[in-house]
């Protein structure tokens, strides 16, 4: 239950700061100076970035719940008991390929360079397209290998968060596709820019969340991490 109170205590903490920036404790009639003088107002954001903060949000709650449901549901002594499909290494490598070149991406959409930003859209969209045929291929050899979902607990809640993991993440390919398929007709506008900047965001996050999946599944370098947050206490 660590992993989800520091989760908790992060969205609270974003959530106060946004808050204060709005100026919601402001008292513009107690406030003295010059009359042009005004103070800053609200933070603007596009309603399309709200949207999907929220939806991380969630999405980061919902798999955090998970993995405490994994630390209670599954034993000490069965955590990291799967045998490693080595091919997760590659996809983990595919979805940070992704992020990278979404942010390559990002970049190239704000200086209006549209040859650029194509490429580095179509390096994320076959990144991520290599990630989720990477993870069925995982799937297949763990079936092979004879971990399947009514093995264990561990293997069912393998095969229950890949999943819900690999669903987001197709929903990020087809956001990017249409994102993609803006850039091209449209380049160089606000919308466009925008919507490169809040894929680059959405991989990051998905990144993010498939690191602590993978080294609370599966024996990393980061698993030791993993397992003092969510472990037993």
């Amino acid at each position: 239950m660590t992993l989800v109170l520091v989760y908790l205590a992060a969205l609270a903490a974003l959530s106060a700061r946004w808050l204060a920036r709005q100026r919601l404790a402001s008292k513009p009639w107690l406030e003295t100076g010059a009359a042009l003088d005004l103070p800053p107002g609200p933070m603007r954001i596009p309603a399309a970035k709200l949207g999907v903060s929220v939806l991380l949000a969630a999405i980061g709650l919902l798999f955090a719940l998970l993995v405490a449901a994994y630390g209670m549901r599954v034993p000490r002594e069965s955590w990291q008991s799967l045998p490693d499909p080595h091919i997760l290494w590659l996809t983990t490598g595919l979805l940070a390929l992704a992020s990278l070149a979404l942010h390559g991406g990002k970049g190239a959409a704000e200086r209006d360079g549209r040859s650029a930003l194509m490429l580095w859209l179509a390096a994320a969209l076959t990144a991520m397209l290599g990630f989720l045929a990477g993870q069925g291929l995982a799937w297949r050899q763990l079936l092979d290998l004879g971990a399947g979902p009514n093995a264990s607990a561990a293997g069912a809640f393998f095969y229950l968060i890949t999943a819900l993991h690999a669903l987001h993440v197709g929903g990020g390919l087809v956001a990017l596709c249409a994102i993609t398929a803006r850039a091209a007709t449209a380049p160089g506008t606000e919308a466009s820019r925008l919507g490169v900047g809040l894929c680059a965001l959405y991989a990051d996050a998905l990144l993010g969340v498939w690191l602590v999946l993978f080294g609370l599944l599966f024996r990393t370098p980061w698993s030791g991490w993993i397992y003092a947050l969510c472990g037993p206490a």
